[in-house]
């Protein structure tokens, strides 16, 4: 699956959210936006991805000397940002799951999942990720609403690209 184009997306909803929220800390968001998705590079292994970014992001932190107690907030966004077995606590972490989430409404990621959903002879992780991913931007219900439409009309794409034979 091609992840790069998700970084720059990701940027720029953070973006978005950090003019919706001014008081949420720029720098943590946008290092944690940078950094949430390192848990797959550079090959992808059966350890969940916030997990294996989690340390590979506190490597690289301590490395370059970043401050201990921002280290522990990026940490903690980067390794939440899947609302899986760390829920988000803080405003920034908050903020990068819904970033997460809502940049793969803005991308053609759900496209390629059901490209080769397809070619796997597989059904639903495009949809299941897509229900996922609405959820998790629960956590700002009003821009959540504004995002219906997206999830609805990728649901609608998704089930019409299902419809072709393209053996």
């Amino acid at each position: 699956m091609i992840r790069l184009p998700h970084v720059p997306e990701a940027e720029k909803w953070a973006k978005f959210m950090l003019r919706k929220y001014p008081q949420a800390n720029e720098e943590i968001v946008l290092l944690s936006v940078w950094l949430h998705d390192i848990g797959h590079y550079p090959l992808p292994t059966e350890i969940d991805h916030a997990i294996r970014g989690e340390e590979r992001a506190r490597e690289f932190l301590e490395q370059e000397k970043y401050d201990s107690k921002k280290m522990e907030e990026v940490l903690h966004c980067i390794r939440a940002h899947r609302c899986r077995d760390v829920m988000p606590k803080t405003l920034e972490a908050k903020i990068i799951a819904f970033v997460d989430s809502a940049s793969h409404m803005t991308d053609p990621m759900y496209f390629y999942m059901s490209k080769q959903d397809k070619k796997n002879n597989e059904n639903f992780k495009a949809y299941a990720k897509m229900e996922r991913d609405i959820r998790d931007l629960s956590a700002f219900p009003e821009v959540q609403n504004e995002l219906i439409g997206l999830y609805d009309a990728w649901k609608n794409l998704i089930k019409e690209y299902e419809k072709i034979d393209l053996r």
